[in-house]
């Protein structure tokens, strides 16, 4: 059934989309004229855009399937956002008044299962080159998912402060920051030995911490230059510190376009506890430096980026180093303006893997976890895109990807016998690293409307195919990987007073593996999230949200039920100092 239905799905994209690039005439764009395709692009902000005002809720429940998120701090802990900016511009019917901004705001909203979602962001000018901004997240739930016994409450509360200077020579701030995550065990082995009960003490939390500097330069060889040292701890005594330093130099020689990278990252970490499968060492520690030269070459038609990556890295536990070279390649050329655009990509890298990535991806991990580099040895994508007219853009791809000691999440069955009293993770509820070789197929597309302004729809489908090498020990399955993920976003302002977005995501089966018994299906899932907003007034929105409307207690983690239907309102109170 999924097989069809997801290549059905991206058959019907790329079918649309190969179908218009042979349909659009002159006469339809004249009638679609006055529309805007919106790109969609990393976004990568400065300190003065840091704390920018945002209208609609975000959410961080740390059982619920990963969103798409925009990054508002320098600090390694991102905050989620579904911001989507206040259209300004003319009309064909009748002029437009500008959005006013603000540079200030406040969130409160309340919703079943107790979930509390708090927000609120300052920035003070201190003159007309520097200000200070402030940013304060908190969201939690008291729980009560059905049929989970113990406690499954969470709380992830997050503090960043910026300061941010502009001269004419320069851009420079630096943030310093602090999240606290706590959260509860309580996905038991339904066979497990140990039992959990609505008194089981499953409780765990992180402190991550960090400081963060960036800087752009103008009319300068040092085009800019990256900076952060983050620390993270967790009540399991799992201890871990990161600093990491990226210049990036550019400058021209006989009028060809040269970049060249420098990378140092050094990772740090030990463990006190170790769990039911201890991790290969209780402390790691690695080196990785980096050059990363690249020549830009630019035609009417055409741009080409040819480039290489050398990385070193030393891993001083166990007294080892090695050098990785990989390409870095990107290649497009328009055959037909703006509509037909085929593409390449080849590259690679040496991934740092980091206990705080692995809490970001998931939060439910035993207290000693394996740490280990992945070695990408190819990142390749070949496609086309285009924007067939003003108001329609797309993207077709397809991709191939050799990893060398990539991580996947596995399970086991629990403690059977122990020599001292029962922990918290004795019950088949916590999660392991292990590694092993994988080869990824994946192929997809992307489509995007974008009509007269006030509606806006993007639509992203992408297969997968695993092959797995040298994991034995978890049966070479990828585990938690989805053979299929689809997502819809959409977004529609009726009138200057209310707004309607939806999200909707599809998640397919996936393998998951658990030590003693192997192999367990997680079934595919599609979560529908609404949200409508009323602008009471310029300054106050009211906002009434639904989450997870269909996917039920569906399990994005191997015995892990999510919450199910979720309602919360609340207001923004938007204001200047």
């Amino acid at each position: 059934m999924n097989f069809n239905i997801k290549n059905l799905i991206i058959a019907a994209i790329a079918l649309c989309a190969t179908l218009a690039i042979g349909q659009t005439t002159e006469e339809e764009e004249e009638r679609l004229n006055g529309g805007t395709i919106t790109v969609v692009k990393p976004y990568d902000p400065t300190i003065s855009d840091a704390f920018k005002v945002k209208s609609n809720p975000s959410f961080n429940d740390t059982t619920k399937v990963k969103k798409k998120p925009v990054t508002y701090s320098i600090f390694s802990v991102p905050v989620a956002s579904t911001f989507t900016p206040a259209k300004a511009g003319l009309s064909r019917l009748k002029p437009t008044q500008k959005a006013k901004y603000f540079k200030n705001y406040a969130r409160l909203g309340l919703g079943n299962y107790l979930n509390v979602l708090g927000e609120f962001a300052a920035n003070f000018e201190i003159d007309r080159d520097s200000d200070v901004g402030v940013f304060f997240n908190h969201n939690s739930s008291q729980g009560g998912i059905n049929e989970v016994i113990a406690d499954d409450s969470f709380s992830d509360t997050s503090l960043d402060v910026s300061y941010g200077r502009r001269t004419r020579g320069m851009n420079w701030g630096i943030t310093a920051g602090a999240r606290h995550q706590a959260a509860n065990l309580y996905g038991a082995y339904e066979f497990t030995p140990n039992s959990l009960t609505e008194d089981s003490d499953v409780g765990f939390n992180y402190l991550s911490y960090g400081l963060g500097a960036k800087a752009t330069f103008f009319d300068s060889v040092l085009k800019d230059i990256d900076v952060n040292l983050r620390g993270t701890t967790s009540s399991f005594d799992a201890s871990e510190i990161r600093f990491s330093a990226a210049p990036q130099l550019g400058f021209d020689i006989m009028e060809t376009e040269v970049a060249l990278g420098v990378e140092v990252d050094y990772l740090s970490g030990s463990f006190d506890t170790q769990g039911l499968l201890p991790a290969l060492s209780d402390e790691y520690a690695y080196l990785k430096a980096g050059l990363n030269p690249a020549i830009n070459l630019y035609g009417d038609d055409y741009k080409v980026k040819l480039g290489a990556t050398v990385n070193y890295l030393n891993n001083s536990e166990a007294s080892e180093s090695d050098v990785f070279i990989y390409p870095d390649i990107i290649a497009s050329y328009i055959l037909v303006e703006e509509k037909f655009i085929p593409y390449v990509t080849i590259g690679g890298g040496l991934d740092m893997n980091s206990l705080q990535q692995f809490a970001d991806e998931n939060v439910f991990l035993a207290p000693a976890v394996n740490v280990i580099p992945t070695n990408r040895l190819l990142d390749a994508q070949l496609g086309f895109k285009g924007k067939l007219f003003e108001s329609f853009g797309y993207q077709v791809f397809g991709g191939y990807k050799i990893e060398e000691n990539r991580h996947f999440f596995t399970k086991d069955t629990g403690a059977v016998f122990t020599t001292g009293p029962v922990q918290s993770y004795h019950s088949g509820n916590v999660f392991y690293t292990q590694y092993g070789d994988l080869n990824t197929v994946l192929y997809g597309a992307t489509l995007s409307f974008d009509i007269h302004t006030a509606f806006h729809l993007t639509l992203n489908a992408t297969g997968f195919s695993y092959d797995v090498t040298n994991g034995d020990a978890f049966d070479n399955i990828p585990s938690h990987l989805a053979d299929f993920t689809a997502d819809l976003v959409a977004n529609y302002e009726i009138n200057e007073k209310w707004n309607v977005g939806a999200t909707l995501y599809y998640v397919g089966e996936r393998a998951a593996f658990r030590e003693s018994t192997g192999f367990e299906a997680l079934d595919s899932f599609v979560d529908l999230n609404l949200d409508v907003n009323y602008k009471i007034n310029p300054k106050l929105t009211a906002f009434l949200r639904g989450q997870n409307l269909t996917g039920g207690n569906y399990e994005y983690y191997l015995d892990y039920p999510v919450q199910n239907l979720q309602i919360m309102g609340g207001a923004v109170y938007k204001f200047d100092f």
